[in-house]
């Protein structure tokens, strides 16, 4: 009688578990959870366009973020020119844009025009790119980019910092500090750590 019982409470045991696995609304599961989903990059052009923002470099960025979209090209804000040097502000730009931004996405403005941000004692620097981080913009430009077919990287690197990056001390990475100058050349990938990070935000790295 109790080998009965014994086997009885094993099998409504059994039937109990199996329940609970097809259950939608339970709060157990034994399947792993999904890849954390990324936010939606849009990808604006302004004013003059980067001509090496091409189909080829978006295909890259898509490899990186495969929700990204291109959408269509915009003037550049009026508010972000700076005449005394006939360039634009890039930290105008990405407030801009910030402000633009809705719920669990991030805009890149694309350019070809010279922008420029206050760097350290430099009241108007001229820079490749700029971007919050973490933060919902950022603006790349490709008018100092040395080999235009690097310039996937100038985008992917603040794009990193809207993803919570900093600056990176390995010298290969994509997102080493440029401190000045053009080292896209000597950039090959993101580096593990950085991997990382980029894989909790649902990145393909």
């Amino acid at each position: 009688m109790q080998k009965f019982i014994n086997k009885t409470k094993f099998i409504v045991l059994f039937i109990i578990i199996i329940m609970s696995c097809n259950n939608k609304d339970t709060k157990f599961s034994l399947l792993p959870k999904p890849p954390v989903t990324s936010v939606r990059i849009r990808i604006i052009p302004l004013g003059q366009q980067a001509s090496c923002f091409n189909q080829q470099t978006f295909s890259i960025i898509k490899k990186y973020v495969p929700n990204a979209i291109l959408e269509r090209a915009e003037p550049m804000p009026k508010m972000a020119y700076y005449k005394p040097r006939d360039r634009y502000r890039a930290d105008s730009i990405i407030h801009w844009l910030n402000r633009r931004a809705g719920k669990d996405e991030v805009i890149i403005g694309i350019t070809a025009q010279d922008i420029s941000a206050t760097k350290d004692s430099h009241e108007d620097w001229g820079v490749m790119g700029l971007g919050y981080c973490p933060g919902k913009a950022c603006v790349v430009s490709s008018y100092r980019v040395r080999n235009k077919n690097n310039f996937y990287k100038v985008i992917i690197h603040e794009m990193g910092h809207n993803m919570g990056l900093p600056h990176c001390n390995v010298k290969l990475c994509f997102m080493r500090d440029a401190e000045g100058h053009d080292t896209t050349d000597e950039e090959t990938d993101f580096c593990e750590k950085c991997k990382g990070v980029l894989k909790s935000k649902g990145w393909k790295v």
